[in-house]
């Protein structure tokens, strides 16, 4: 079971990396602008 299990879970890791990549560093690029913003906000 868990050898099927294994082979299973790296398939859709191959899969799914790129789309979980480019969500995390969106995720990441909208958290960033969005402090630098409120940064600007609080020194502004």
């Amino acid at each position: 079971m868990r050898d099927m299990e294994s082979l299973v879970l790296d398939q859709n890791e191959e899969t799914l990396a790129p789309a979980v990549v480019v969500a995390t560093v969106a995720l990441i690029a909208v958290f960033v602008l969005g402090f630098l913003f409120q940064i600007v906000g609080f020194v502004i």
